[in-house]
């Protein structure tokens, strides 16, 4: 059955990250939709305007221009942020919550709490010095979401190429959950074996917080670029 698929990206990324995924769904009869997040990708410009609300107007507003109903919503990692609050503003065209080694937060928390004190303080004092966005060395991107891709790989070259600044506000702004708790919406959470930015014991707090036993991919942070095939397989289970 053809379905429509919203592809929310994750920190430092942008729409682009998704096209081999993309390319796969629409090719089986799908209808496809990655938009850049403001102050990611194309919209890097748009920095000062990255917050949590913002990038969930930005889907929710782009489903409604585009018809899309009954959707597969997708976020990979810092998404799993954003498509609650998608769900929130446009319950009615959200059919399934896919979280794809994405962070759940509690309610009233933010997601730089989800992280050690000592990592919290490099990229707080990263974004100061980047004047409120931070970017990681390329080999820490590469260390840390796409370790299956050796180094020379042409989809790691064009990838770590993309990654732009992330901005720091979405990371410290704490988010109430606790309408999104209330909805019935069914969810799903993809856990990556392999994944060296939320590991597999953490991913399966994240699942557990949602109420689901994780689905398990042999794969790094970044299954949209290094394990396309496998993903396209359990989106199109859902």
């Amino acid at each position: 059955m053809a379905r429509d698929y919203v592809l929310v990206h994750g920190m430092s990324h942008g729409a682009w990250c998704w096209e081999l995924v993309s390319e796969r769904l629409a090719k089986n009869g799908h209808r496809v939709f990655a938009r850049d997040l403001p102050g990611h990708g194309r919209r890097a410009a748009e920095w000062r305007h990255a917050s949590v609300q913002s990038y969930a107007h930005s889907v929710a507003d782009a489903m409604a221009r585009e018809g899309v109903r009954d959707a597969v919503l997708v976020g990979h990692s810092m998404g799993g942020i954003v498509i609650p609050k998608v769900a929130e503003l446009v319950p009615a065209r959200v059919g399934h919550l896919v979280f794809l080694a994405a962070v759940v937060l509690p309610s009233g928390t933010s997601l730089d709490q989800q992280f050690p004190l000592a990592a919290r303080a490099i990229f707080t004092g990263g974004a100061r010095a980047g004047g409120g966005a931070v970017q990681y060395p390329a080999a820490m991107a590469h260390a840390r979401w796409m370790g299956d891709m050796p180094a020379g790989d042409e989809r790691l070259t064009r990838a770590l190429a993309l990654l732009t600044p992330q901005p720091l506000r979405p990371w410290r702004e704490r988010v109430d959950m606790s309408q999104f708790n209330a909805l019935a919406i069914p969810r799903t959470y993809i856990r990556c074996l392999r994944d060296a930015a939320i590991p597999p014991a953490r991913a399966a707090e994240y699942a557990a917080r949602l109420g689901v036993t994780p689905i398990d991919l042999d794969s790094d942070h970044g299954p949209m670029l290094s394990h396309i095939d496998e993903l396209v397989q359990v989106l199109e289970k859902i």
